[in-house]
């Protein structure tokens, strides 16, 4: 069984979505179990894995949901007899954890897709957090973490023994090439630049920098704006293109209505396609304030863009700086606008990181890759 909190389109979704898709139905029996009303449970349907719907997984703690979550995930793994119990996200990956455990299921596993523990959080909350994991990695047949980063972190906060801990880099399948949907969708010329984000619209990608940014190269201010009215000549116009949804999109949204950008900066909401819309962009950028091994990089290396991201988590093993894109400091506006400056005015170098890191993605960061070690993990 795999356990996931929610199941609205996310990183930890695709994973499990892959994992369950590429087994070998001769040797594994797959159930999911997460939250209803999300796209993952169309997707899992479709290729006929059971799915088990368990309202009371949310985000956010609740000790009436939370325990009910876990009675059930009980219930579940007691009467399903399970060898093996998957768990990833945060909240999933400890009731998961502890309700397998009362379950007696001989194999416990977790995925840690980015700690729930941050230097934004207070010393108690941190403190709580930490403690929390520090008992499900106690009962943890393994950690797996989709970076050395996130090995580290969690060897920092003593979170279990190095021997406990396995690296699997995420893997994707290359993306449908279906060009020109998005500039045809938004009536954007083949000449004219997209600089374009896929994320959840909600303080860690600190989507927010990415519409500052916008403001700026748009409107030829601060200290782009002697480079910007030299590179946009004879080029075409400059968009900035947002793929995603969350709770700060009524505050994208007035941001983008107050600095006069309606018609240049687009929020698109969720999409499903957002990796084959991902082929129209010129560069993509993500400035998380922290991240695990974030699979929109992935799919946009595969799609051949160049990546300006922030310098967080394992973005730094994807992300070869000067080579495939380049690396910020988390939050560095000015940093952001060389780097994009760079990309803007020079075709050419856009091209060759973008082919760079195509090549870089297949070899490191395949689908087939990451569902083959995930089996070895199983059948060790």
């Amino acid at each position: 069984m795999h356990i996931v909190t929610l199941s609205e389109i996310g990183g930890a979704q695709k994973i499990v979505y892959h994992l369950a898709a590429e087994s070998d139905g001769n040797i594994f029996e797959i159930t999911v179990a997460c939250a209803p009303g999300g796209e993952l449970i169309d997707w899992l349907e479709k290729i006929d894995v059971r799915v088990i719907k368990i309202p009371w997984l949310r985000r956010n703690i609740s000790l009436f949901d939370d325990l009910f979550a876990f009675w059930q995930l009980y219930l579940l793994l007691r009467k399903g007899r399970y060898d093996i119990v998957h768990c990833h996200s945060s909240k999933a990956g400890i009731l998961g954890r502890l309700a397998a455990r009362l379950a007696k299921v001989p194999k416990i596993y977790f995925t840690v897709h980015g700690w729930s523990i941050n230097d934004y959080q207070s010393l108690p909350v941190r403190y709580l957090y930490t403690l929390i994991e520090k008992i499900a990695g106690a009962i943890s047949t393994k950690i797996i973490c989709v970076s050395q980063d996130c090995i580290s972190n969690g060897l920092k906060l003593k979170i279990a023994p190095q021997k406990k801990f396995v690296l699997i880099y995420n893997g994707l399948p290359e993306p449908v090439k279906r060009n020109n949907l998005l500039r045809k969708e938004l009536n954007i010329g083949k000449e004219d630049l997209i600089f374009g984000m896929v994320a959840r619209l909600a303080p860690p990608k600190d989507t927010m920098l990415f519409l500052k940014l916008a403001e700026q190269m748009i409107n030829n201010r601060g200290s782009f704006a002697g480079k910007t009215k030299d590179i946009t000549r004879g080029m075409g116009k400059i968009y900035f293109v947002l793929i995603g949804d969350g709770p700060l999109r009524a505050a994208c949204q007035a941001f983008i209505k107050d600095k006069g950008l309606a018609g240049h900066v687009f929020l698109l909401g969720t999409r499903e396609n957002a990796a084959e819309l991902v082929h129209d962009f010129d560069v993509f950028t993500l400035f998380s304030r922290w991240e695990g091994l974030p699979l929109t990089i992935i799919e946009a290396m595969l799609a051949g863009r160049p990546v300006v991201a922030s310098a967080v988590g394992g973005v730094g093993e994807l992300v070869a700086h000067g080579e495939t894109g380049y690396l910020i400091e988390q939050g560095n506006l000015e940093e952001a606008l060389e780097a994009l400056g760079k990309l803007a005015e020079n075709k050419e170098l856009r091209l060759s990181m973008g082919d760079a890191g195509r090549r870089r993605a297949l070899e490191c960061f395949s689908l087939e890759t990451m569902v083959g070690k995930y089996r070895e993990l199983y059948l060790s």
